[in-house]
């Protein structure tokens, strides 16, 4: 009888130096279904990976030689790889080491003595996490639009050809040098999303310089548990959204569409030019008519349109 192929979701790589370990977690979770592919060393899981991608990588984190940490941001640096979560076992708990492998491109740390059950089960929501995610970037890719998606450590998981070309800047560098969000971009994700929550993201932006350029980043969604979907857009001085930002202390969005009512859109044409919903661009006139002491779009068309004009 010919087996078929197992497809890349069923297949987890084991990366481990001890044999015990790597013994136990192939019996469990080739009794859960899953093809198991083994490495007793960095190395040697690296040249699997460029061979046969899995759904799914476990990573001892301590290990001779080259140790999970640097073995995972190796593989982070692999296009066809970028979209596989890695998972980090170990019995180093403590913070800095928490850190550093979600730094290093980890989605989960689990400390040993690993639970066979808990950690199949965390395998099976990070294996869907990133066939959606791979399926989102799919659609968005061929969206045409400015979009990038980071972890919290600030690192690009993924961008749109669009955005890619933005974030390369004027400089020529190729597109794998862009691994990183600028410190000040990072800072803003990571504050807002610990301490504000995403909410407050959607109301803010930050500026920040990368490749030569001037870029824009503001929040636009989250893709998976560990995946943060961001606009960039290129900061052009002397344009209407930045003049009605400089004088009436807007944010980007709110700018944008203080911009069309000054062209004569109604709400309904705003939220598709944006996209937005009609409802959200309510909330954002309710902000702009406080900031600039007017109670109605007519006067808000006025005194945008006043300002744009001085320049």
């Amino acid at each position: 009888m010919i087996m078929n192929a197992p497809s890349p979701s069923e297949t987890v790589l084991v990366v481990d130096d001890a044999p015990a370990s790597l013994g136990m977690l192939t019996d469990a979770l080739e009794e859960a279904g899953y093809t198991v592919l083994v490495a007793q060393d960095g190395r040697k899981a690296l040249d699997i990976a460029s061979r046969i991608t899995p759904g799914a990588i476990l990573m001892d984190a301590v290990m001779p030689e080259l140790d999970g940490f640097e073995t995972a941001k190796q593989i982070k640096q692999v296009e066809a790889l970028r979209d596989v979560p890695v998972l980090f076992m170990t019995g180093l708990s403590q913070t800095e080491h928490i850190v550093r492998g979600l730094e290093s491109g980890g989605v989960d740390y689990v400390t040993k003595p690993v639970d066979p059950e808990e950690l199949i089960a965390r395998l099976r929501v990070h294996i869907s996490n990133a066939r959606n995610s791979h399926s989102a970037h799919v659609a968005l890719d061929a969206s045409g639009r400015f979009l990038i998606s980071v972890d919290l450590s600030g690192r690009v998981c993924w961008a749109t050809p669009q955005a890619l070309a933005l974030l390369d800047g004027t400089d020529g560098i190729g597109p794998e040098a862009v691994e990183q969000l600028p410190s000040e971009a990072i800072e803003w994700l990571r504050s807002h999303l610990l301490e504000t929550g995403k909410s407050a993201l959607s109301d803010s932006d930050v500026v920040a310089t990368t490749g030569g350029l001037s870029l824009r980043f503001s929040y636009a969604g989250q893709i998976s548990s560990s995946e943060h979907l961001l606009r960039v857009a290129e900061v052009v001085g002397g344009g209407p959204t930045h003049i009605l930002r400089k004088a009436f202390d807007l944010t980007e969005r709110e700018a944008e569409v203080l911009m069309w009512i000054a062209n004569g859109k109604s709400n309904k044409e705003i939220a598709a030019i944006l996209d937005m919903s009609p409802r959200t661009v309510n909330k954002h006139l309710d902000r702009i008519f406080g900031k600039l002491g007017v109670e109605n779009r007519t006067s808000a068309a006025v005194v945008s349109l006043k300002k744009i004009l001085e320049g």
